[in-house]
């Protein structure tokens, strides 16, 4: 079995100098730029009067993309 000390020593040193990333790597990473596409492609579809099946298909792939994005860059 292996030792779990070396595992949790080699995970505390392994994140760099300074360790910004803010608590083991839970940030949202590329999905903040996915969040902000998302918004401005929602308020332009608002402002140009998009039917409710856009919007929704809209924000779906939005989430499915924020999770993809999340996933590749942690």
């Amino acid at each position: 079995m292996p030792d779990m000390n070396d595992y949790h020593a080699y995970k505390s040193t392994s994140g760099g100098s300074g360790g910004s990333s803010g608590g083991g790597g839970k940030g949202f990473g590329c999905g903040w730029v996915v969040i902000v596409i998302v918004v401005i492609m929602l308020i332009s579809f608002i402002a140009d009067g998009a039917s409710w099946d856009a919007i929704d298909t809209l924000l779906g792939l939005g989430f499915l993309a924020f999770l993809f994005f999340r996933w590749i860059s942690t």
